[in-house]
């Protein structure tokens, strides 16, 4: 997973490359097009003061104009209280490309250490 503003040389490999983008209100998906051949999977994340981990959601309705048919993950704050809302996100038609839901600083118990009980909840309610 990349989080930094790496060159398109930086991010070829022979390894499963996820490449994040920062959204807030609204998303230029243009600038996915460069990445397109080069990364594996998109990862699209609340835009904060940190790369990652900042416990925000953002508006997933930005992603009804996803260009794209690269798996994406879905990111950005989600933690138990986002499961109905993510249901009802992957009904509709703009989570026909979501791969996966990353989750991270909501399932934390201290920076590093996740809550494993929470987590089955999670996997379970959804």
């Amino acid at each position: 997973q990349t989080n930094i503003d790496e060159t398109l040389k930086q991010v070829q490999s022979d390894v499963k490359i996820i490449k994040v983008f920062s959204i807030k209100d609204e998303f230029d998906f243009s600038v996915l097009k460069p990445y397109e051949s080069v990364c594996d999977y998109f990862l699209f994340d609340t835009k904060g003061k940190n790369p990652g981990g900042n416990g925000y959601t953002f508006n997933w309705e930005v992603l009804k104009n996803y260009p794209s048919t690269k798996p994406y993950f879905l990111s950005g704050g989600i933690g138990l209280d986002e499961v109905e809302s993510i249901l009802s996100f992957l009904r509709r038609q703009e989570s026909s490309y979501c791969y996966a839901i990353d989750v991270n600083s909501k399932f934390e118990i201290e920076p590093g250490l996740k809550d494993i009980e929470k987590l089955k909840e999670f996997k379970n309610n959804l």
